[in-house]
Protein backbone atom coordinates (compact mmCIF):
# COMPACT_ATOMS: atom_id res chain seq x y z
CA UNK A 1 0.00 0.00 0.00
CA UNK A 2 1.53 3.61 -0.82
CA UNK A 3 2.05 6.05 1.56
CA UNK A 4 -0.61 8.16 0.05
CA UNK A 5 -3.39 5.63 -0.15
CA UNK A 6 -2.91 5.28 3.87
CA UNK A 7 -2.89 8.90 4.26
CA UNK A 8 -6.01 8.77 2.58
CA UNK A 9 -7.07 6.23 4.55
CA UNK A 10 -6.40 7.61 8.39
CA UNK A 11 -8.24 10.69 7.18
CA UNK A 12 -11.59 8.79 6.02
CA UNK A 13 -11.17 6.36 9.46
CA UNK A 14 -10.59 10.14 11.85
CA UNK A 15 -13.81 11.16 9.99
CA UNK A 16 -15.38 7.42 9.89
CA UNK A 17 -14.80 7.36 14.05
CA UNK A 18 -16.19 10.85 14.55
CA UNK A 19 -19.32 9.33 12.78
CA UNK A 20 -19.35 6.54 14.98
CA UNK A 21 -18.99 8.05 18.10
CA UNK A 22 -22.11 10.32 16.99
CA UNK A 23 -24.27 7.43 16.31
CA UNK A 24 -23.61 5.49 19.44
CA UNK A 25 -24.15 9.04 21.42
CA UNK A 26 -27.63 9.22 19.72
CA UNK A 27 -28.45 6.05 19.64
CA UNK A 28 -31.57 5.26 21.73
CA UNK A 29 -29.82 2.41 23.43
CA UNK A 30 -27.96 5.60 25.28
CA UNK A 31 -30.44 8.07 25.70
CA UNK A 32 -30.36 7.51 29.58
CA UNK A 33 -26.81 8.03 29.71
CA UNK A 34 -26.52 11.09 26.43
CA UNK A 35 -26.66 13.95 29.22
CA UNK A 36 -24.16 12.24 31.56
CA UNK A 37 -21.53 11.26 28.56
CA UNK A 38 -21.98 14.84 26.83
CA UNK A 39 -21.38 16.35 30.33
CA UNK A 40 -17.96 14.63 31.09
CA UNK A 41 -17.02 15.41 27.51
CA UNK A 42 -17.45 19.27 28.40
CA UNK A 43 -15.98 19.02 31.42
CA UNK A 44 -12.55 17.53 29.95
CA UNK A 45 -12.23 20.52 28.10
CA UNK A 46 -8.92 22.28 29.08
CA UNK A 47 -7.87 18.90 30.62
CA UNK A 48 -5.43 16.47 30.10
CA UNK A 49 -7.10 13.56 28.82
CA UNK A 50 -4.82 11.07 31.11
CA UNK A 51 -6.96 13.90 33.84
CA UNK A 52 -10.06 13.23 32.05
CA UNK A 53 -11.16 9.42 32.90
CA UNK A 54 -14.95 9.95 32.46
CA UNK A 55 -13.99 10.33 28.52
CA UNK A 56 -12.00 7.01 28.47
CA UNK A 57 -15.23 5.18 27.99
CA UNK A 58 -16.77 7.50 24.99
CA UNK A 59 -13.86 7.82 23.19
CA UNK A 60 -11.38 4.90 23.13
CA UNK A 61 -14.05 2.07 22.59
CA UNK A 62 -13.98 3.61 18.87
CA UNK A 63 -10.41 4.54 18.11
CA UNK A 64 -8.82 1.65 15.90
CA UNK A 65 -5.82 0.50 16.95
CA UNK A 66 -3.30 2.51 14.95
CA UNK A 67 -4.26 5.90 16.06
CA UNK A 68 -3.60 4.84 19.57
CA UNK A 69 -0.35 6.90 21.01
CA UNK A 70 1.80 5.89 24.12
CA UNK A 71 2.38 8.77 26.63
CA UNK A 72 0.92 11.94 24.15
CA UNK A 73 -2.25 11.96 22.14
CA UNK A 74 -1.97 11.40 18.60
CA UNK A 75 -2.78 13.20 15.78
CA UNK A 76 -5.82 11.85 15.34
CA UNK A 77 -7.10 11.27 19.08
CA UNK A 78 -6.70 14.98 19.41
CA UNK A 79 -8.80 16.15 16.47
CA UNK A 80 -11.39 13.46 17.58
CA UNK A 81 -11.69 14.97 20.93
CA UNK A 82 -11.87 18.35 19.89
CA UNK A 83 -14.34 17.97 17.62
CA UNK A 84 -16.40 15.60 20.32
CA UNK A 85 -15.98 18.94 22.86
CA UNK A 86 -17.53 20.98 20.60
CA UNK A 87 -20.16 18.68 19.70
CA UNK A 88 -20.91 18.42 23.31
CA UNK A 89 -20.59 22.55 23.63
CA UNK A 90 -23.11 22.30 20.82
CA UNK A 91 -25.95 20.41 22.62
CA UNK A 92 -26.01 22.44 25.79
CA UNK A 93 -28.72 24.83 26.32
CA UNK A 94 -31.75 25.77 24.59
CA UNK A 95 -29.81 26.48 21.56
CA UNK A 96 -28.84 23.36 19.98
CA UNK A 97 -26.19 23.01 17.23
CA UNK A 98 -27.06 20.76 14.76
CA UNK A 99 -24.78 17.94 13.07
CA UNK A 100 -24.80 18.86 9.39
CA UNK A 101 -25.24 16.19 7.41
CA UNK A 102 -23.78 18.33 3.93
CA UNK A 103 -20.15 18.43 3.30
CA UNK A 104 -18.78 22.02 4.41
CA UNK A 105 -16.49 22.91 6.55
CA UNK A 106 -16.36 25.11 9.60
CA UNK A 107 -15.94 28.09 7.47
CA UNK A 108 -19.07 27.99 5.63
CA UNK A 109 -21.23 27.21 9.32
CA UNK A 110 -20.06 30.32 10.45
CA UNK A 111 -20.61 32.01 7.42
CA UNK A 112 -24.28 31.03 7.56
CA UNK A 113 -24.31 33.35 11.03
CA UNK A 114 -22.31 36.10 9.62
CA UNK A 115 -24.19 39.37 9.14
CA UNK A 116 -24.13 43.18 8.94
CA UNK A 117 -23.20 43.83 13.08
CA UNK A 118 -20.05 40.41 12.71
CA UNK A 119 -17.39 42.83 13.20
CA UNK A 120 -16.57 40.72 16.50
CA UNK A 121 -16.87 37.64 14.52
CA UNK A 122 -14.86 38.43 11.69
CA UNK A 123 -12.03 39.46 14.11
CA UNK A 124 -12.04 36.11 16.08
CA UNK A 125 -11.83 34.28 13.10
CA UNK A 126 -9.24 35.91 11.55
CA UNK A 127 -7.14 35.45 14.73
CA UNK A 128 -8.33 31.92 14.67
CA UNK A 129 -6.65 31.14 11.20
CA UNK A 130 -3.60 33.09 11.99
CA UNK A 131 -2.77 31.24 15.35
CA UNK A 132 0.81 29.86 15.03
CA UNK A 133 0.28 26.04 17.45
CA UNK A 134 -2.67 23.66 16.97
CA UNK A 135 -3.59 24.51 20.96
CA UNK A 136 -3.77 28.09 19.85
CA UNK A 137 -6.03 27.35 17.17
CA UNK A 138 -8.19 25.14 19.11
CA UNK A 139 -8.44 27.89 21.82
CA UNK A 140 -9.88 30.45 19.60
CA UNK A 141 -11.75 27.85 17.66
CA UNK A 142 -13.94 26.74 20.90
CA UNK A 143 -14.66 30.76 21.48
CA UNK A 144 -15.84 31.17 18.03
CA UNK A 145 -18.13 28.14 18.73
CA UNK A 146 -19.59 29.12 21.67
CA UNK A 147 -19.76 32.99 19.89
CA UNK A 148 -21.82 31.35 16.74
CA UNK A 149 -23.83 28.83 18.89
CA UNK A 150 -25.95 31.89 20.15
CA UNK A 151 -27.19 32.43 16.71
CA UNK A 152 -29.77 31.06 14.96
CA UNK A 153 -29.55 28.77 11.80
CA UNK A 154 -25.83 27.28 13.45
CA UNK A 155 -25.09 23.60 12.12
CA UNK A 156 -21.31 22.13 11.92
CA UNK A 157 -20.11 19.13 10.04
CA UNK A 158 -18.69 17.21 13.01
CA UNK A 159 -17.77 14.90 11.04
CA UNK A 160 -15.99 16.67 8.59
CA UNK A 161 -14.31 19.08 11.39
CA UNK A 162 -12.54 16.32 12.81
CA UNK A 163 -11.19 15.89 9.48
CA UNK A 164 -9.85 19.17 9.34
CA UNK A 165 -8.86 19.09 12.66
CA UNK A 166 -6.71 15.88 11.83
CA UNK A 167 -5.39 17.99 8.57
CA UNK A 168 -4.34 20.85 10.15
CA UNK A 169 -1.74 18.71 12.74
CA UNK A 170 -0.68 16.89 9.73
CA UNK A 171 0.73 20.01 7.68
CA UNK A 172 -1.90 20.75 6.15
CA UNK A 173 -3.02 23.36 8.60
CA UNK A 174 -2.53 26.40 5.35
CA UNK A 175 -5.24 24.70 2.73
CA UNK A 176 -7.89 24.09 5.73
CA UNK A 177 -7.62 27.64 6.56
CA UNK A 178 -7.72 28.68 3.27
CA UNK A 179 -10.92 26.70 2.48
CA UNK A 180 -12.46 27.83 5.69
CA UNK A 181 -11.95 31.13 4.93
CA UNK A 182 -13.23 31.23 1.53
CA UNK A 183 -15.94 29.49 2.47
CA UNK A 184 -16.21 32.20 5.40
CA UNK A 185 -15.75 35.22 3.20
CA UNK A 186 -17.64 34.65 -0.20
CA UNK A 187 -21.40 35.69 -0.42
CA UNK A 188 -23.41 33.17 0.55
CA UNK A 189 -24.17 30.48 -2.21
CA UNK A 190 -26.97 27.79 -1.86
CA UNK A 191 -25.87 24.30 -0.20
CA UNK A 192 -25.94 22.44 -2.68
CA UNK A 193 -23.18 24.91 -4.79
CA UNK A 194 -20.92 24.36 -1.30
CA UNK A 195 -21.36 21.02 -1.80
CA UNK A 196 -19.19 21.05 -4.69
CA UNK A 197 -16.70 23.34 -3.23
Amino acid sequence: MSNEQNTEEKKHSVYNVMWSILNFLNSPQEQKSRSAYLAAIRNSMGKNLEDSADVWPILFPFIPKEFLNVGTLSYEERALLVALQLYAVGQQGLNKVSNNEKNVSFGCALQRVRDANSASLDRRFNTMLTATTFDEFVYHLRQIFRLAKSKDNFSVNFLKLADDLFIHQIGGNKKVCLRWAKDYYRPFRDEEENDRS
